[in-house]
């Protein structure tokens, strides 16, 4: 049974800024875009460049983001842009690559399962956390919660530089967006402890406000009794355009999951057909670990890797 989990007021108008209805047209690439809207795009682009904002790495793409996020509001979207930039700057997002270490994360993943596996049927990365199998005590004795906030940004620098542009050339068009499923099975509200809240709290706020828009479909299975008063805790810190893109189901799901993902893509334990030597958590399966999709490295990159 899906559940329907919010109902979507409409937004405050501003400069610039769309109705809940033109909202709901909005498009992931620039070259869909209304005219209205690619107006808004140019402008937004003027103003970050006589600022002094806008880096090489930002191109239409990546602005987008922001006004959808902020409802093509410029105002806000901007705001949004600077305090992402100031984000950046004090976490060192541009180099945490190669600046953090994470040496327990392979007790950290056994502990809590997460990984990205193969593509759904738009293309999209999926990713796959099984939430029921969190042993959240034996974690905070492998790690902190600080140091898997840093740990979460490598990753997401990871995707957007790696994983992303290598499924956007397996499927011959840009994807710009993910397919989120999180596997509930066997959670309760023990495994929602204060720390637990405090960091998912924090994460929420980096993924919605940090990497906007990246999020195309969040698909929750095997939801608990539980899952009410969970939801009561977690909704708060999600805004409706999130809250919209969230669809959840109890232990009967498959139908609804397969629609979305082909079976020999989907793990056995999610109703699919794919059973990874090693099991579908370890693999990192995807275009991305396969020669003819990955992204050429630079020179200056190759020597780095030699480092």
């Amino acid at each position: 049974m899906i559940h329907d989990l919010c109902h979507c007021a409409s937004k405050n108008q501003g400069s610039g800024a769309m109705s809940s209805g033109e909202e709901d047209t909005m498009s992931v690439h620039p070259e869909d875009l209304m005219q209205s809207q690619q107006e808004t795009l140019h402008r937004f682009r003027v103003i970050l460049t006589e600022e002094g904002l806008i880096r090489k790495r930002d191109d239409d793409n990546y602005l987008l983001r922001f006004l959808r996020a902020r409802a093509f509001n410029i105002a806000k979207a901007k705001a949004m842009f600077e305090a992402m930039l100031e984000w950046r700057k004090d976490i060192g997002a541009d180099t945490i690559k190669e600046t953090f270490q994470f040496p327990e994360r392979e007790a950290t993943k056994e502990l809590y399962p997460h990984f990205h596996h193969k593509t759904d049927k738009m293309g999209r990365p999926v990713y796959i956390e099984r939430l029921g199998q969190l042993q959240v005590d034996e974690l905070l004795k492998t790690t902190t919660m600080d140091r898997m906030l840093l740990y979460h940004v490598k990753e997401w620098e990871t995707l957007i530089d790696w994983k992303i542009p290598a499924c956007s050339k397996m499927a011959g068009t840009c994807i710009s967006q993910t397919l989120t499923i999180l596997d509930m099975k066997g959670l309760t509200m023990r495994h929602m402890n204060k720390q637990v809240r405090n960091f998912i709290q924090k994460i929420t706020k980096v993924d919605q406000d940090f990497y906007p828009e990246y999020l195309g479909k969040m698909f929750i299975v095997n939801a608990p009794t539980a899952f009410k008063a969970m939801w009561a805790v977690v909704r708060p810190w999600l805004d409706k355009r999130t809250q919209k893109k969230i669809e959840v189901h109890g232990p009967n799901f498959s139908s609804k999951l397969l629609e979305l993902v082909d079976s020999e893509n989907l793990p056995v334990f999610l109703g699919g057909s794919c059973c990874c030597p090693g099991g579908c958590e370890n693999a990192d399966a995807g275009p991305w670990n396969e020669s003819t999709y990955q992204k050429k490295q630079t020179f200056d990159e190759s020597l780095k890797a030699l480092d």
